[in-house]
This record gives structure tokens, sequence and C-alpha cells, in this order.
């Protein structure tokens, strides 16, 4: 059974990427240099291969105007044929 971190990780990702071209950051250099990162952690952050840490999430929602909500989404779920049910 994973854990609670396992769970989220799976299905939700993060919009950073989204919202930083929204912002007018072009690169990730600008982004990193004004958020105080490394542009390496953004782009681990923003391609989904390290974590959104709150720490991370709060100080970037706060240099991009917007709130941690809107750092995430949740990932589509593949539709699951119903099982038991016959199509008339």
């Amino acid at each position: 059974m994973g854990s609670v971190s396992d769970e989220i990780r799976r299905n939700y990702e993060n919009t950073v990427l989204l919202l930083r071209l929204k912002a007018g950051y072009k690169t990730q250099k600008a982004l990193a240099s004004r958020i105080g990162f490394s542009p390496s952690i953004l782009c681990e952050i923003e391609s989904n291969q390290r974590f959104l840490s709150s720490v991370y999430a709060l100080r970037i929602a706060e240099v991009l105007g917007c709130t941690v909500d809107d750092l995430f989404t949740k990932k589509p779920t593949s539709a699951r044929p119903s099982r038991g049910v016959e199509e008339e």
C-alpha cells in the first residue's frame, strides 16, 4: 500500500509551466532567479520530476501572483468500462 504522498503524485500534476508563461516569464532562468531557486530545480518541478513541496509552492505562488491551489491540477482519469452492465 502506497503512502498518501505517492497517491497525490499519481493523481495530481503541477501547472507551473503554464502559469510561468502566462505571467510573462519566458525562461525558467528568469523565474528561478526571481524566486531564488536554481533553474535546474524549476525544470524538475515543471516537468513533474520533483514534487512541488509546500515551501516551493508558496514561493512560486507569491511570485506568480496566484494561489497554491492554482499550481495543481488533477490528472485526467482514464475512462473505465463499466462492469456488469450490458448495453441494450
